[in-house]
């Protein structure tokens, strides 16, 4: 049975109840204030949720008890609340989870996720992944009605619905839940597509990235040729990229005359996803299947030769005759027509960046 409090014990409970005061600087003021009472201008307060995850990335929420001032029977990140005189934001989170929830967090060494300012004061949000059974929670009577694990989508349509709170930035919660510093980019799926003029500057920021890799591109005169044939080959629909977002990721460029894979290469941040794999096997969609398909590599014992040459025997591509590529010792590998060689029809790109 859920246990009501009067209007009188909850404003006696929010009297009791104060706050340290800083100034737009987030500088303590030295001075405190008795929640419930108006603020001043310039004077800030300071409050805190936590938004707890699990593995799946599913987000804990409660609701809200029907008789709360604020928000009531509303379903809410997994705690909040404001920090009280003589607590810092940490302390503040550790007592919210443990006074609603009944569960003890250690949060030393874990700064917020992210800070918002609001009009009297900032907001600082934590995320934190942790495997809870709910059944164990010892739920605040006065706060909490219920809680419950929901996936991104069913919070968003809670949101829809107008049964969970209002967040702007609930969506992206749950990318940034999963980011151990939340200023790198969020990950994107990848997409693998034929490359156009609108993704020429992406695509030779990462050739500028990987271009010590490729004998012929060391000189800025090089790159400009390069550019030229990139260009090209962007016009006759003959460059394939993957995108993340709208960040060139992956790079292939290929001649149907000449049955070559001319150009390859991936992201560093981004290999061992199967992007190559997937580039390629829209290649060979394009391609005359039933003639030789060759590339030019390093020769076995170059330095910077396993790494490519394990790549194309995973593809079914076999050692042909040496070569010169720009002055450079290397060799040809062929994929026979016959189509005998690797896997490619099981090409799929993988969702963690490794």
């Amino acid at each position: 049975m859920e246990k009501q409090l009067s209007a009188r014990q909850r404003a006696k409970l929010e009297a009791d109840e104060i706050w340290d005061l800083y100034d737009e600087n987030r500088m303590p003021t030295g001075r405190t204030h008795r929640r419930g009472d108006p603020m001043k201008p310039g004077e800030y307060h300071l409050d805190i949720h936590v938004a707890i995850f699990n593995s799946q990335n599913q987000l804990l929420i409660q609701q809200r008890q029907p008789f709360k001032r604020g928000w009531p029977n509303i379903w809410d990140l997994t705690v909040g609340g404001s920090a009280k005189a003589g607590e810092t934001s940490r302390m503040a989170a550790e007592r919210e989870v443990c006074e609603e929830l009944g569960l003890k967090l250690d949060l030393t060494g874990i700064r917020p996720q992210m800070t918002l300012h609001f009009d009297e004061g900032f907001d600082d949000y934590y995320f934190i992944q942790k495997e809870i059974d709910i059944q164990e929670l010892k739920l605040q009577e006065e706060e909490v009605r219920q809680v419950k694990w929901v996936t991104k989508e069913e919070a968003l349509q809670m949101q829809e619905e107008g049964i969970l709170a209002p967040y702007l930035l609930l969506d992206a919660m749950f990318t940034m839940s999963r980011q151990f510093d939340c200023r790198v980019f969020p990950e994107e799926e990848i997409v693998v597509r034929k490359a156009t003029e609108n993704q020429l500057a992406s695509w030779m920021n990462l050739v500028e990235i990987v271009q010590w890799n490729f004998p012929g591109l060391e000189t800025e005169e090089a790159l400009g040729t390069y550019r030229e044939t990139v260009i090209r080959n962007m016009k006759r629909g003959t460059a394939i990229c993957a995108l993340s977002g709208k960040r060139v990721v992956g790079m292939l460029l290929y001649s149907p005359k000449r049955n070559q894979l001319s150009f390859m290469a991936v992201h560093p941040n981004f290999r061992r996803r199967g992007i190559g794999r997937a580039m390629v096997k829209q290649m060979l969609e394009e391609l005359d299947r039933t003639r030789d398909i060759v590339v030019e590599t390093f020769r076995e014992g170059d330095e910077k030769a396993a790494a490519p040459r394990a790549f194309y025997r995973s593809m079914g591509f076999e050692e042909g005759e040496l070569c010169m590529a720009e002055g450079h010792p290397g060799q040809m590998l062929v994929l026979r027509g016959s189509f005998g060689g690797g896997n490619i029809d099981g090409a799929h790109i993988t969702g963690r960046r490794r």
